[in-house]
């Protein structure tokens, strides 16, 4: 489905509220296209924050975003950038990269740590976070476990 850059907000507002359950695998998303308006080869962006990550294609032109099969539901359901056109910006790939980093070594640290050590480090941690003297108290924990 190609979307004129104009079109983009009302487009997001109105589907919004009819987002799909259904998600189709995109054959069709091995590579960019042209742009549907003329304007030569699009630029991809991939969009990585969810369970099956896919690329979207944007006219650097015209503005316009090519949507394959079910990806603007994707989009929506997954409360990506408002501004969808943050999605083609190296800091907010950046950013989201870092946040999924994150996750995954909080997650490794629970599954090995298990659920009771981990919840009470990670509460130690809030607590101890903007103490002045956290050195001194990380310092004390390392002592007591050696």
């Amino acid at each position: 489905m190609w979307l004129e850059f104009e079109k983009i907000p009302s487009f997001f507002e109105k589907m919004s509220e009819e987002v799909s359950e259904e998600i189709a695998e995109n054959i069709n998303d091995e590579k960019t296209g042209f742009c549907p308006s003329g304007h030569g080869l699009m630029t991809r962006a991939k969009v990585e924050d969810i369970e099956n990550p896919f690329y979207l294609e944007k006219c650097s032109s015209c503005g316009g975003i090519w949507f394959d099969n079910n990806e603007w539901c994707r989009i929506v359901e997954n409360k990506l950038p408002y501004d969808i056109n943050d999605l083609w910006c190296a800091s907010w790939q950046v950013q989201q990269r870092k946040k999924r980093t994150r996750e995954s070594y909080l997650e490794t640290n629970k599954r090995v740590l298990g659920d009771d050590v981990f919840e009470k480090v990670i509460e130690l941690s809030k607590l101890l976070k903007n103490h002045p003297d956290k050195g001194r108290a990380v310092a004390l924990l390392q002592q007591e476990i050696i």
